[in-house]
Parts: C-alpha cells; structure tokens; sequence
C-alpha cells in the first residue's frame, strides 16, 4: 500500500514552479507568489473551496465541474497547500524560514525577488479576500486587517524602479529595523486570524501598525 505524502521533495517543487511560471503569463502565480498567497488565505479563520484558490493561482475563470490543472499538479498544489497550513497554523510561523532569511537583507536596504514575490502573493491574498474578510470583521478590525495587507504589499514594491523604492535604497525613511519590526507584527497580527475564536476579539483589538 502506498504511504500517503503531506510535503513536495525538492524536485516536485522545482517542476512544479516550472509549471507555475506558464501560469504568470496569464495573469497567474508563480511558486514564491502562491505561497504568499498561500499563508494569507490560512490567515482567513474560513476553508476556501479548493477550486476558487486553485484556479487564482492559474489565473483563470474558476468553474466547478473542472480543476484548472491536471490531477498530478492539483495534488501537487494540495500538498503545497497542505505545506504551508502546518508552517502558518500548526507551528504558527506566518514567515517561511528561508524569507526570513531574505528579510533580514532589509537592513541592508536590499530586497530580494523571492521575498518581493512572496509579499507580493500575499498581497494579492489580500485583494482576492477582500470581501471575505468584511465577513469575519467589523470595521476598525477591517481597517486594520487592510493596513496590515497594504504595508506588505508596500514592501514588496521596494525593489522595484518607482522613485519611492529607488529613495528608499538610497537612504531614505522607513528605516530598514523599524520596517523589518513592521513586517513582522503584520504578520503575526494576520496569523491571529487562522482559529475562528479571532472572530470573537472586541472591537477594541488593534494591529501593531494602528499605534
């Protein structure tokens, strides 16, 4: 009998973002990107229906009677999937180690391209469960749920060419501990989420970022 795998070796993972890179072109996610988006949607204190998640990360129309991929790659993206659940809710470790890593290249005011991506999928976790997310809170946590979203996709733009990024590696505010501090509270306030008790916090309950 066959031993049921929960975790992509290196190789399944290295073909699957091959995979996921044809995905891009069309508006899809490639691997660092999906998961980021990953670890945003085990934030939500709701399952998702696979096929909504599955087809955002293909960048295409969801539909219920088919997967946007094949059966090898959707169980490779179940497996993904299931990955990223053990690191954001079991060992409630919203950041990968290796993008930890990559953080800390912010106090060099250097922003690598697998954490852009990263924060970047994140980011769009966010945009996707938008509505969503006015299901589960009220207004300020709404507000501060998005403040959180907004300052990771901000950072994911730092290694871009815009004058605010260019600025920013030159010297310019945030400074690079603070923001690495921000990052972070963001992170571990989006963690929170993941048990449905979250649902019950009082309406008093801030994010590192509102102080």
């Amino acid at each position: 009998m066959a031993r049921m795998k929960f975790k992509l070796t290196k190789h399944e993972e290295k073909q699957l973002g091959v995979l996921l890179e044809d995905c891009v072109t069309r508006g899809g996610l490639g691997l660092n990107q999906a998961k980021g988006f990953l670890a945003h949607l085990h934030c939500h204190p709701r399952t998702l229906d696979p096929s909504l998640w599955s087809s955002a990360i293909a960048g295409v129309e969801p539909e219920k009677s088919y997967w946007p991929f094949e059966a090898d790659t959707m169980d490779s993206l179940f497996m993904l999937y299931n990955q990223v659940h053990q690191e954001v809710v079991m060992k409630s470790r919203p950041l990968p180690t290796l993008m930890e890593e990559h953080l800390q290249a912010l106090e060099r005011r250097e922003i690598h391209q697998p954490l852009r991506e990263w924060l970047a999928g994140y980011y769009f976790g966010y945009q996707w469960l938008r509505d969503a997310w006015k299901e589960v809170s009220d207004e300020e946590q709404l507000e501060e749920i998005a403040a959180c979203a907004e300052l990771l996709g901000y950072v994911a733009t730092l290694g871009s060419e815009e004058p605010h990024a260019v600025a920013w590696r030159n010297g310019a505010e945030p400074e690079p501990t603070l923001l690495i501090d921000a990052v972070k509270d963001a992170l571990n306030y989006m963690q929170s989420w993941h048990s449905k008790e979250a649902t019950k916090q009082d309406s008093t309950t801030s994010s590192p970022l509102s102080h």
